[in-house]
């Protein structure tokens, strides 16, 4: 585990840049709709996708008063340059007022969540008698797979097939939660050089609520720690559930800010 809170944040930020590099490269291999591209650039880095459907992707990261310097380079490579949305974890008013005085406004925030599994004493206990929790491991495993995320998220068809080209990937490992032998529930995770990115989780409505994504979330914790990853991390919406789960479990959640340029 990085020794300050500093570097833990930068630990999960690289870590989560690598797993959507990770999912860009498999949208343009499977031949989506648009280019897919990620880069580091200054201190930045970017995702890009210049589809309509995927305009959520785009972002810039890493966004402080140092590597601003080198922004106008970076958006420069996007289709249109105020396209992405910027996020800055802890912003100077200093860059905060560049910002402003850019046009950007607040977007709502792009919370990041990071745990050490070896320090983790809150997993002791968490073993659900009620959920079975197998890693796919078959064909038959990875097509079942894929279809739970798939019926869960309930995604258009365009991001749905980025779902898939992204979780069918070799490095991206994936789990499926079962109950009385249904399965009903899935969940992902890949290992990357600074820590390993828990990404991709879907219930079907029949069973939400229930407690299948808190037991994939702890097993995949349990799985991390077993094989001495220093670093667990994971990204979820304002609010939702899954930042009350990752809390529960020990996450540290940061809020970081989110900036864009309002639609004309």
């Amino acid at each position: 585990m990085p020794d300050t809170v500093e570097e833990s944040i930068q630990a999960a930020e690289l870590a989560i840049f690598q797993r959507k590099s990770l999912s860009l490269a498999a949208a343009a291999a499977a031949g989506l709709v648009g280019r897919f591209e990620s880069f580091l650039h200054g201190g930045l880095r970017a995702s890009m996708a210049t589809g309509d459907q995927y305009g959520f992707l785009n972002t810039v990261e890493g966004l402080d008063d140092q590597s601003v310097l080198a922004l106008p380079d970076v958006l420069g490579q996007f289709p249109a340059p105020h396209q992405p949305t910027l996020i800055a974890t802890t912003p100077s008013l200093s860059l905060t007022d560049r910002l402003l005085e850019d046009g950007y406004t607040p977007a709502p925030t792009r919370p990041i969540a990071y745990v050490c599994p070896s320090s983790n004493n809150r997993l002791d206990g968490t073993a659900s008698d009620e959920w079975q929790i197998h890693q796919v491991s078959t064909k038959r495993d990875t097509s079942l797979f894929l279809d739970l995320l798939d019926a869960g998220y309930a995604a258009s068809r365009e991001v749905g097939e980025l779902i898939r080209a992204e979780h069918a990937h070799p490095m991206v490992r994936g789990f499926i939660a079962s109950r009385n032998d249904e399965p009903l529930a899935a969940a992902a995770m890949s290992v990357h050089p600074t820590g390993a990115v828990f990404g991709g989780a879907s219930t079907l409505s029949a069973a939400r609520g229930a407690g299948a994504q808190a037991a994939l979330l702890a097993h995949r914790l349990r799985q991390t720690r077993a094989l001495g990853i220093p670093l667990a991390t994971a990204t979820a919406a304002p609010g939702a559930p899954s930042i009350r789960n990752l809390a529960r479990l020990g996450f540290t959640i940061v809020e970081r800010t989110a900036w864009l340029i309002p639609e004309q």
